[in-house]
C-alpha cells in the first residue's frame, strides 16, 4: 500500500464521519422527520462505522452483528416514532439497541476495543442528552465534540508516556510497505532523541487541533437557533476541516523533511 493510498483512505474515513449526518438529515427532512431523529440516525450510522473500525483496519470483525445492530437500531427508533412514542423515548430506545450490539461484540471477541468502548460511551451520552435537552437538535450537532475532546486527551497522554501518537499513525505512510524502511523507522525512534522530540511536538500539535476543534464545534453549533439545524450542522463542521488542513500542511512542510532525514540515516548502507 503506497503513501497516497494510505492518505486517501484516512481522508475518506474522516469525510464519511463529517458528511454522513448532514446527508441523512437532508434526505429525511422532506418526510417531516424531526431534526433530532434525523441527526441521531446519522450518528447511529457513524457510530456503527466507528465500532466496526477504520476503513483501513484489518483482522477479525463482527461485521454481521454490528451491521444488524445498526439496522435494528434505526428500525426501532423510527418504528417507535411512527407508533406515536415520544421522540426522546424513540431516540433512546434506538441508541440502546445499538449499544447492546456493540457490547455484545466486545464480549464475543473478549477484547477491549478502543473504538467500540468510545462508541458505547458516546451512545450513553446520547441517551442522557435526549432526556435533559428537551430535544434541542443543537446538542446532537455539537455531540461529535465529545469524540474529539476524548481523543485530544489520549493524544496528549502519548506525548509524555509510551510512543507518541503521531509516530504510530504516521508509520504506514512513512514506511510505505518497505520492510527495511520499517526497521529504520523503528531504529530512529530508539536511537534518535531528535526524532522522538519531533514526533512528540507533532503529536502535541495534533492534540491542540483536536481540543480546539471540540471547543469551536460546540461554540459554533449554539450560534444558531434550535430550528436552524442545517446552518448549525454545516458551520460547526468547518473547524475540523480547516484545522486538519492546516495541521497536515504544517506537518508536511515543517516536520516531514526532518523526520525523513533521520529515518534515512538509519537505513542500511548500500553496498558499493
Amino acid at each position: 500500500m503506497n503513501k497516497a493510498r494510505i492518505l486517501l483512505v484516512a481522508l475518506l474515513d474522516m469525510a464519511v464521519d463529517i458528511v454522513v449526518p448532514t446527508v441523512v438529515y437532508l434526505v429525511l427532512q422532506p418526510f417531516g422527520v424531526p431534526s433530532v431523529l434525523s441527526l441521531t440516525a446519522g450518528g447511529i450510522l457513524v457510530g456503527g462505522k466507528a465500532a466496526f473500525g477504520k476503513l483501513s483496519d484489518t483482522g477479525e470483525r463482527d461485521t454481521i452483528l454490528l451491521l444488524a445492530s445498526t439496522i435494528a437500531s434505526l428500525a426501532v427508533m423510527f418504528g417507535l416514532y411512527a407508533a406515536g412514542v415520544t421522540t426522546a423515548i424513540a431516540l433512546a430506545a434506538g441508541v440502546v439497541v445499538q449499544g447492546i450490539g456493540v457490547a455484545t461484540s466486545i464480549l464475543r471477541r473478549r477484547r477491549l476495543d478502543g473504538f467500540a468502548l468510545l462508541v458505547l460511551t458516546e451512545l450513553a451520552l446520547g441517551v442522557a442528552l435526549s432526556f435533559v435537552t428537551s430535544g434541542d437538535p443543537r446538542f446532537l450537532v455539537a455531540r461529535p465534540a465529545f469524540y474529539t475532546f476524548l481523543a485530544a486527551g489520549y493524544v496528549f497522554a502519548t506525548v509524555f508516556r509510551g510512543k507518541a501518537f503521531l509516530y504510530v499513525v504516521a508509520r504506514p505512510m512513512a514506511v510505505a510497505g518497505d520492510p527495511k524502511r520499517g526497521l529504520a523507522y523503528d531504529r530512529a525512534w530508539r536511537n534518535s532523541a531528535e526524532f522522538r522530540r519531533l514526533e512528540r511536538i507533532g503529536t502535541a500539535a495534533l492534540g491542540f487541533v483536536l481540543l480546539a476543534e471540540s471547543v469551536l464545534r460546540v461554540v459554533l453549533a449554539f450560534q444558531f437557533n434550535a430550528d436552524e439545524v442545517m446552518a448549525s450542522s454545516l458551520v460547526s463542521q468547518l473547524p475540523v476541516i480547516g484545522l486538519f488542513v492546516l495541521f497536515i500542511i504544517g506537518i508536511r512542510v515543517i516536520l516531514v523533511p526532518r523526520l525523513t532525514r533521520l529515518v534515512e540515516a538509519e537505513m542500511p548502507a548500500h553496498p558499493a
